[in-house]
Parts: structure tokens; C-alpha cells; sequence
């Protein structure tokens, strides 16, 4: 695999890449799904008042639930919501105690925590959110009909192992079998269109958008691989990790109220997506119709889940992008779940 520049992509140029990515911090308010905070029932309400909390997510991204936390805060927790566009960012500000917490993608997490970042994840975020698109008149059936084609991906993320692990369940070698060619997200439908790729393994609401243009279709289902559906997690700093007990318990306990209020029952409410999608980042309505079916939010750190991050770890490490596999006892912290 090849970086922007041509160069070959090793675990030294990406650590490069990421340290000169987080090299300032910007963060802007953003507003909560609404202003009048619900009591958490078992958030512990009196150990957290008085107290204020900075929760970080990504600007009009489908890993929202943190936008709802304010909502769901204990009686007397000032939660504010900022909104950053880098998982690097939200990690340095962790460490440097700018932010509490930050719903961010694993990748980038294992690997800085690997590098001597203290966070760690404390509750489940985000499932699904990402696509494998081809034109839908491509004579393209499946994985392997991927042999010798170009497709498009950018950086090291969920979006790649996944990836790696169809190619790799099809017989297909990354590495001379396929073409990866390094493309922003937000470039990848107008690349698939003008024919510079034949395919890419992108993110929502790219993918949706592809879909309902008509240009694309969804090759096949990719959460059938080891490494699942997981996309995003709650990370906690290290300050709160250590000092602040209480407050990483309550924001275990938004994140559950807030999952539940977008995806009760494992199921995504149709209304409060739209408000999200729709509403509050602008999006088209087939745009939402589409991007609902590939997305929810979650909290919980059940071996379901704690086993795809496992697989995700392990496929890291095969890759090159860890030196060894993580010590997840330590890194996935299941002891504040309510």
C-alpha cells in the first residue's frame, strides 16, 4: 500500500503522519441534542455536581451519541460538547487534559497507546458507518472480483482492516492482487464516477451518498469478517482515569442513555436520526434513508464487542501497524459499566 505521495506505507511513515496531524488543537463548542439535562438514574448525581466534564466528537458524524450527553447528565454536571475532525486531536487532548472524553476509532487509538498515551476506552460508541462501493453497472460480483482492480481507501482505519480482512478471506493478496490507492473520504464517489478507481472502502455518509446518487452500490456486506461492526469507542483521559472515578461512571451512563435514545433496542429510532441527520447536519433525505440502514449507536463493552477489538488488534499487529498485540485487560476498561 502507498501513501499520497506514492511511498510505501510503513508503520514509521504513519506514525509520522499522525504525530504531525496532531500538532495543534483546536476545539469549537458545539451544541447538545438539547439544552435541559435528564437525571442518569444511576449515574451517581451527587458525586458529580458542581463538576464539569469536555466530551469531544467528530463534526456531523454518524458517531454522535456524545452530542446527546448533555441531555442525559446528572443533576449538577456541566457536560460540554466539542467538535473536532481528527481521532489524533481528540487522543493528544486527552493526554494533555484539554478534553475528559472523545468517541474516536480504534486504529488510531492502539496505535498511540502503544506510542505511551494513557486513555482508555471505557464504553462502546459507534457500530457500522462504512461501505465497499462499486458502480452499480460494474460486472464486479464480489470480493474476489476484485483481483486487478484499483481501489480507493484512506490511511490506516477501521476502513482498512476490514478491508484487508475481505481481501484476505478471498483468496486476494493487498499487496499485488489489488491496487490500493490512497483517497480522502470525501473524494472517493467523485473518483469511483470519473473512473479513477473501481472501487473504494469509504465511510458514511460518502457510501449513502454514492448509493443514492445511483452511480454506486454496495459490493457486499462487510461486517461479516472477524473484526465485525465495530467502528467508535468512549475513550476516558488518563486524569479522569485517575482521579475522577465518579465522573467516568456518569459518562458510561450518557453514553448508554444516549445510545438508547438513538438506537433503542438495537434498533435506530427513525426521528431522532432524522433530527440528527437531517435537521442538524443538513443532510438530504434519501441521504438519511440510506445512511439509517448502515449505522447505530451503542455503549455497552459486552464480549461482542470487546471480541471484535480483539480482532481488530490482532489484524493491526499482522499488518505492521502495532509491534505487538495491546494488553486489553488494560486498554478496554469494563469495570464503570453500570
Amino acid at each position: 500500500m502507498t501513501d499520497a505521495h506514492g511511498h510505501a506505507l510503513t508503520r514509521r511513515r504513519f506514525l509520522g503522519a499522525v504525530g504531525a496531524g496532531a500538532a495543534s488543537l483546536a476545539l469549537a463548542g458545539c451544541g447538545g441534542a438539547d439544552d435541559t439535562a435528564e437525571t442518569s438514574a444511576s449515574a451517581g448525581s451527587g458525586a458529580v455536581a458542581g463538576k464539569r466534564i469536555r466530551v469531544a466528537a467528530f463534526t456531523n458524524n454518524h458517531a454522535a451519541a456524545p452530542r446527546y450527553w448533555p441531555q442525559f447528565a446528572p443533576e449538577g454536571l456541566d457536560v460540554e460538547v466539542v467538535s473536532l475532525t481528527s481521532g489524533t486531536d481528540m487522543n493528544r487532548g486527552l493526554e494533555a487534559d484539554d478534553l475528559d472524553f472523545a468517541i474516536f476509532g480504534i486504529v488510531n487509538g492502539f496505535i498511540e497507546s502503544e506510542q505511551g498515551l494513557g486513555s482508555k476506552i471505557v464504553a462502546m460508541g459507534a457500530r457500522q458507518g462504512a461501505g465497499l462501493v462499486v458502480p452499480r453497472a460494474s460486472e464486479i460480483a464480489g470480493v474476489p472480483g476484485l483481483a486487478g482492480r484499483r481501489i480507493a481507501l484512506q490511511g490506516p482505519a477501521f476502513q482498512l482492516l476490514v478491508l484487508y480482512a475481505l481481501l484476505d478471506e478471498a483468496g486476494l493478496d493487498p499487496a499485488s492482487d489489488v491496487e490500493i490507492v490512497p483517497v480522502e473520504y470525501n473524494d472517493q464517489p467523485a473518483a469511483l464516477e470519473r473512473g479513477d478507481v473501481d472501487a473504494f472502502m469509504g465511510s458514511e455518509p460518502n457510501a449513502s451518498r454514492s448509493v443514492v446518487s445511483g452511480f454506486g452500490r454496495r459490493l457486499v456486506n462487510i461486517y461479516t469478517t472477524p473484526i465485525g461492526q465495530l467502528n467508535s469507542t468512549i475513550w476516558a483521559s488518563p486524569r479522569m482515569l485517575g482521579e475522577e472515578p465518579d465522573l467516568v461512571r456518569a459518562a458510561v451512563a450518557m453514553q448508554r442513555d444516549a445510545a438508547n435514545h438513538l438506537t433503542p433496542g438495537g434498533t435506530n429510532d427513525p426521528e431522532v436520526w432524522r433530527d440528527l441527520v437531517v435537521n442538524q447536519f443538513g443532510l438530504e433525505e434519501p441521504i438519511y434513508r440510506e445512511l439509517i440502514t448502515n449505522t447505530g449507536a451503542v455503549w455497552e463493552l459486552s464480549d461482542f464487542w470487546v471480541d471484535q477489538a480483539k480482532a481488530a488488534g490482532a489484524k493491526m499487529t499482522e499488518l505492521g501497524l502495532l509491534q505487538a498485540e495491546p494488553d486489553y485487560d488494560d486498554l478496554i476498561r469494563t469495570e464503570y459499566m453500570p
